[in-house]
């Protein structure tokens, strides 16, 4: 499935860092209608309903807050949908409670915490959608206008009235769509250079790579077969001891070709990153990946993986041991698990890998993490075409 052309998606580990600002302006959007309800006080009618429409708000914000943070990873459309229909339903609420009392349209704070909402909104939705939701929303509190439009102490056209009411929440919705429209924009930028400069990179690292594999494939030779020639050569003569050891040499040599040939790219950096700590063992004691599914991951998707990894492996008390990394494909879709000893108390484990379970959160589907006795385990899946 394509990621949505969300900053979010597109960009999760660069989106970690703006939840603290969600927050602030959830929060301060009920913080301005808590405080124009105190002060406007005499022009509600129906008390009850001031409290339900700020409760309505709260819940809006509760749900923006908690669907944004980074361990929930992504943010979907049926969040917002949901929050949206609490924001405009604080509208409603509000006017109840303003009925037949409210004679300063200007004193009306539904629309404006919506437009905030919708501000919140702008790193984790399409611009497409925070639009079209702002504009049908905008819609709706001019029909609410018409409808009290004569308890107002003011006397102007019907238009003017509903012009003031949903300028404010139209600037702020089409500035979340524009933010959110050029954020992705500016991603989808930068990602087309690094790719084209991936390939310049590799065209240019070809001719290195290859003069790399001719060099093992001679090593082998000089340690292996040339010797066995020469020993053969000196004795002009083919015993039965010569041809099992030629035979030996073979099935070592083509053992170590299908090898390579068949190992995945989370095997190659396993090797790689671990170097410096070796492990006993084959690297097929760590990765289990009969199907050969690793490499239907996409490239962010193996970014995240190795970022992980590396962590993993920069964490004191780490052993490779411990580590295990499983692929099973199941219809189109791999069923993936990593799962490692990590000698740490859980809370300082959810902290220290935090950031790097919300960008796999974001990148891979049904993400199901465990932080239990020093283990962290973690069970993803994502389509294999």
């Amino acid at each position: 499935m394509e990621p949505e052309r969300t900053r979010q998606q597109l960009d999760p580990a660069g989106t970690t860092g703006v939840w603290p600002v969600t927050i602030t302006i959830c929060v301060g959007a009920f913080g301005y209608a808590f405080l124009v309800t105190v002060l406007d006080l005499d022009e509600i009618s129906n008390p009850a309903f001031a409290v339900l429409a700020l409760l309505a708000l709260g819940m809006a914000g509760f749900i923006v807050m908690r669907a944004s943070q980074p361990s929930r990873a992504p943010l979907t459309g049926r969040s917002h949908l949901v929050a949206h229909s609490l924001g405009f339903a604080a509208i409603v609420l509000e006017d109840v409670s303003h009925w037949g009392a409210d004679a300063h349209l200007q004193d009306d704070w539904g629309p404006i915490a919506l437009g905030f909402v919708l501000v919140a909104l702008s790193p984790y939705r399409p611009a497409r959608e925070l639009s079209s939701s702002g504009i049908l929303s905008s819609i709706g509190v001019g029909f609410l206008i018409l409808l009290q439009i004569r308890s107002f102490s003011t006397d102007a056209p019907a238009s003017a009235f509903i012009v003031v009411a949903v300028t404010p929440m139209l600037a702020l919705c089409l500035s979340a769509a524009t933010f959110s429209y050029g954020a992705v924009v500016a991603v989808e930028r930068w990602r087309k250079r690094s790719m084209e400069a991936s390939a310049t990179l590799v065209r240019d690292c070809q001719g290195g790579i290859a003069r790399s594999v001719r060099k093992d494939r001679v090593t082998i030779l000089d340690r292996d077969v040339l010797p066995f020639f020469a020993e053969v050569l000196a004795k002009r003569e083919l015993s039965a001891e010569d041809r099992e050891r030629a035979r030996d040499i073979a099935d070592a040599i083509r053992r170590v070709m299908v090898e390579e040939v068949d190992r995945s790219w989370i095997e190659t950096i396993i090797e790689l990153t671990q170097r410096d700590n070796p492990r006993p063992g084959s690297i097929s004691d760590v990765v289990s990946d009969p199907d050969h599914v690793a490499s239907a991951m996409s490239i962010d998707q193996r970014t995240a993986i190795r970022a992980l990894l590396v962590a993993l492996l920069e964490q004191p008390g780490f052993d490779w041991a411990d580590l295990r990394i499983a692929f099973v494909a199941v219809d189109d879709r791999s069923h993936s698990l990593i799962s490692a000893t990590v000698r740490l108390p859980e809370r300082a484990m959810r902290t220290r890998f935090a950031p790097y379970v919300a960008i796999i959160r974001a990148l891979f589907a049904n993400l199901e993490v465990d932080f239990t006795q020093q283990m962290l385990a973690l069970r993803f899946s994502y389509e294999l075409y």
